[in-house]
């Protein structure tokens, strides 16, 4: 409360015309830390208003305070009576309301706090959150689940009842409650499918605004004997959901007894929601789910308020709804925030989203949420688990997104019963929405009939930080290793469209995508048609040697070179004794093109490129300079496939426009001159990074790109998962052993599943309020573009597994949570470093941005590190970067760590501390 004698922030009401308003702003001072020390309460009746005030407060510093909060003349005397003003427009004389200052009782105690939108005592107590429950947890560890939503017809019943489908499809038992006391929807749901109100909520209520020893015994008894009646659905599961509708009454009307009501003297705070995970636990449910009144409702006040409560709010994209969500958002983070990892944080789903109209404002709209629901999170005081204050970043990320369902027409006038409901919400996608935030519901472990079977966790992380290691930079185990690789789908699309015809395509992707890897493993098949079958693809014919044009500086070699493949094919199909080039001899001659070509000279660059073709074949030098001819020639005695990788240490950072012209050539003309060639004899694969492609076509890049877009290497959040488990398994790393053949082909839940014994289901114990390990693994490794590179993927699981090792006291996964993030930091250092080795114009900024002297905390105005905004929007091009709303910098975690920089919301919670 010090410095508030200088009355800064308060901002006097338009107008007083009752004591509510009175009330209402002293209501907000409180609650904004706004009331001087010597003010202890305050009262407001329609006839006066009565100020608490501390011992020897003088009337005069009383009188000084309300004229600044309530604005200047708002006090006099009258007839040594202090007035506040009341505006009254039919006068001009003074008219308003007695303001009484009481002195404080000695040893007097605090006012109760209840957990109401509106406290009936206004104290400078408001000014901080509601007491804690007394357990974190509640009764049998049942989780309680709210839908709310600001305005009413915008999804929140019909995604309440996917929630409570998707746990019982899960292995959950739910009780499902219509909480909704003034306009019921489920009850309508349930009574229209046949189903049984032989108990009710409002009975519920009722029984325990009754209950004489102010406990929840009698009621939780009376009810669960009518619940069983009360179930819908049957689940292959085990699972089953249990319905406790609004009312028995046949006519509408208000409630005659409302949560509020519960809380009277002498009972806990969070009595109603306490008895309701009671009931669960009595009905043998592990997760309760309650669809709640619309609006800033006293009638889910109650259930909000507490901060055990996973808070889930529905809105659309409408101003109003959005607005009234945030500032929802915002005031229970105020009074009962959630405290990050103890209790679940809150989630918003935007309803009636239409990509094709809505993409920017939900993109606008989630960022605005976002913050909303990291307010209503608060940091622990401390953290337990190592590594998480450094990390907290990417958990608060993952906990915070909000999510989109889309616009159906099907859901604007859903049928009437409960399992046609179900059918339209499947139909419609609304369960695969509500997947990150689904609970996990506690299933019954299975004896396994042989007898509990050992697993050894050390020796597992030990296999897979020795597996993972050398594949961190697989290329340079040698071309020809015996190490498998996971078929994605690019390679599988490239393989299966190229069954009987040689390729022609540009393979893109980002540095770090696999491109040297995939290079490799072709080069290693030798023949395309033996390269599809190690990668399991059936019906390629293509027996075609596969030969290497240029290659990455990082490919390293064992028994195989690239040499010896051109070699190979030039002794096969070389009309004469002639011998295939080098790769240092065809580099050579485009290096010698940069010197003596202008960027005009297409011609002369195709002519180039097709000589470079005709040097790795074998090519003899006298006909080389026709090379066109030549290759003409060769296509009708021989077939092979060219392969090109490397091109970025080839062309640096394309610093120049003849680069610009060469690089736009082989990927367009002679690609296009191949093409041309009667019966495709001959086949070119090229894989470059993508920010080469977009640099060199500048017109219609994007068009290049989508032509080829079903070969690009883009490691999704999904694949990102395939690959770690697929590392773990090559590691022989699983508890329990699973084919690598299998992984390629597993759907997203299988492959959610199979991981669990990897690094678990969430970033903690499974009943924690910690992210879920596979949403926070690609939310820490991903850039802005939601790109995950497989190398990342593989540094995080080496760096995991060796951190893991040490920690025996984790026996039911391999990788463990405080192990994971501090991987994070590793993995962000070693990233910046590759980039550096790898990408001279990305790895110049990267090093700039770490030399900056100041500290830096995200986000930054550019003038903070230095840099230039055509230099910024290439980092947000290539992901590093994305700009706020606001115009400050934002930098992914995976650089972040690694560039030395703070987080602005980690620096404000230090601060509080």
């Amino acid at each position: 409360m010090a410095g508030l004698t200088e009355w800064e922030g308060l901002t006097p009401p338009e107008h007083l015309f009752t004591w509510v308003d009175v009330d209402e702003h002293l209501t907000a001072l409180a609650s904004a830390g706004q009331w001087p020390e010597w003010l202890r309460a305050a009262d407001g009746w329609w006839d006066g208003l009565e100020l608490v005030v501390s011992s020897g407060t003088d009337a005069e510093e009383a009188k000084r305070w309300l004229d600044k909060a309530f604005g200047a003349g708002s006090t006099e005397w009258r007839d040594s009576i202090l007035m506040l003003r009341l505006d009254d427009p039919r006068t001009a004389e003074f008219t308003g309301m007695p303001v009484i200052l009481s002195p404080e009782p000695e040893n007097a105690d605090q006012p109760r706090r209840i957990p109401l939108l509106r406290e009936k005592h206004i104290t400078p107590q408001l000014a901080h959150p509601l007491e804690r429950p007394a357990d974190d947890r509640f009764p049998d560890d049942v989780e309680l689940v709210a839908f709310h939503s600001f305005k009413g017809g915008v999804g929140r019943t019909v995604h309440a009842v996917a929630m409570a489908d998707a746990i019982a499809r899960r292995g959950g038992s739910v009780l499902l409650i219509d909480a909704d006391l003034e306009a019921p929807g489920i009850t309508w749901m349930h009574k229209a499918q046949g189903g049984q109100l032989d108990f009710c909520y409002e009975d519920l209520l009722a029984l325990l605004q009754g209950s004489e020893d102010g406990s929840w015994s009698a009621a939780v008894d009376i009810a669960t004997a009518y619940l069983p009646n009360q179930q819908v659905g049957r689940f292959v599961s085990g699972g089953r959901v249990t319905v406790l509708p609004t009312s028995r009454r046949p006519q509408l009307g208000p409630p005659r007894i409302e949560p509020a009501d519960l809380l009277a003297p002498g009972r806990p705070a969070y009595f109603l929601t306490e008895a309701l995970a009671a009931l669960a636990a009595r009905a043998g449910a592990d997760t309760v789910v309650v669809d709640l009144r619309a609006g800033a409702s006293e009638l889910s006040a109650p259930i909000l308020l507490d901060p055990r409560v996973q808070r889930v709010f529905v809105t659309t994209l409408s101003h109003q709804s959005l607005a009234g969500t945030e500032t929802l958002l915002k005031q229970l983070g105020r009074r009962a925030p959630a405290l990050q990892g103890t209790d679940p944080a809150s989630s918003v789903i935007i309803t009636q989203f239409r990509q094709d109209v809505h993409e920017a404002q939900a993109h606008e709209a989630r960022a605005q949420l976002r913050t909303a629901v990291l307010s209503s999170l608060k940091q622990p005081e401390g953290t337990a688990d190592a590594g998480s204050d450094e990390t907290g970043e990417v958990d608060s990320d993952v906990l915070s997104q909000p999510l989109l369902s889309r616009f159906r027409e099907e859901l604007l006038a859903l049928p009437s019963t409960w399992d046609a409901v179900l059918r339209v919400l499947e139909h419609c996608n609304v369960p695969d929405v509500l997947e990150p935030i689904v609970p996990t519901p506690v299933t019954p472990t299975v004896p396994n009939a042989d007898g509990p079977q050992a697993v050894d966790y050390t020796v597992l992380r030990q296999r897979l930080a020795d597996t993972a290691q050398p594949l961190i930079y697989a290329e340079r185990a040698g071309m020809s290793s015996a190490s498998g690789f996971l078929v994605t789908d690019p390679l599988r699309r490239l393989l299966g469209d190229h069954r009987t015809e040689p390729p022609l395509a540009l393979v893109v992707g980002a540095k770090g995508a696999g491109k040297t890897f995939m290079y490799a493993k072709a080069c290693a098949a030798r023949t395309w048609s033996e390269f599809a079958e190690q990668s399991d693809i059936k019906g390629v014919r293509l027996s075609l040697p596969v030969v290497p044009v240029l290659e990455s500086d990082n490919l390293d070699y064992d028994d195989l070179t690239t040499q010896d493949l051109r070699e190979a094919f030039a002794t096969v199909h070389s009309e004469t004794a002639a011998t295939a080039g080098t790769s240092q001899e065809i580099k050579d001659r485009l290096r010698k093109g940069f010197a003596t070509l202008g960027p005009q000279d297409e011609l002369s660059w195709r002519k180039l490129w097709l000589e470079c073709l005709a040097i790795a074949a074998g090519v003899p030098a006298s006909v080389r300079d026709d090379a066109e001819t030549a290759l003409t020639d060769l296509g009708k005695r021989a077939r092979a496939v060219f392969v090109i990788d490397g091109l970025e240490d080839l062309l640096q950072t394309l610093d120049s426009e003849v680069k610009h012209t060469a690089l736009r050539v082989l990927l367009i003309d002679v690609l296009a001159w191949l093409r041309s060639l009667r019966g495709r004899p001959l086949g070119l694969v090229v894989f470059v990074r993508r920010d080469l492609v977009k640099r060199a076509v500048r017109q219609n890049s994007e068009q290049l790109l989508a032509r080829y877009e079903p070969y690009a290497l883009r490691w999704d959040k999904e694949e990102a998962l395939r690959l770690a488990l697929w590392v773990t398994a090559h590691a022989d790393a699983l508890p329990e052993s699973m084919p690598e053949s299998e992984i390629a082909e597993l759907p997203y839940d299988a492959l959610v599943e199979a991981l669990i014994p990897v690094w678990g289901w969430k970033m903690g114990t499974e009943k924690s309020k910690e992210a879920r390990s596979h949403l926070w693994v690609p939310a820490a490794l991903g850039d802005f573009r939601d790109q995950v590179q497989a190398r990342d993927v593989v540094v995080f699981l080496a760096e995991a597994a060796r951190q893991s090792i040490p920690q025996a006291q984790w026996e039911d996964r391999v990788l463990v949570p405080s192990a994971m993030r501090k991987a994070l930091l590793a993995c962000s250092r070693i990233k910046i470093s590759a980039i550096q080795d790898e990408s001279q114009e990305i790895g110049n900024l990267l090093s700039r941005l770490q030399q900056v002297r100041e500290p830096v905390t995200v986000p930054f105005w550019l003038e903070e590190v230095g840099l230039e905004v055509q230099e910024a929007d290439f980092l947000v091009d290539s992901g590093v970067f994305a700009r706020g709303n606001d115009g400050r910098y934002w930098v992914a975690e995976i650089y972040r760590h690694g560039l030395g920089y703070g987080s602005e919301r980690r620096a404000k919670v230090l601060w509080r501390k």
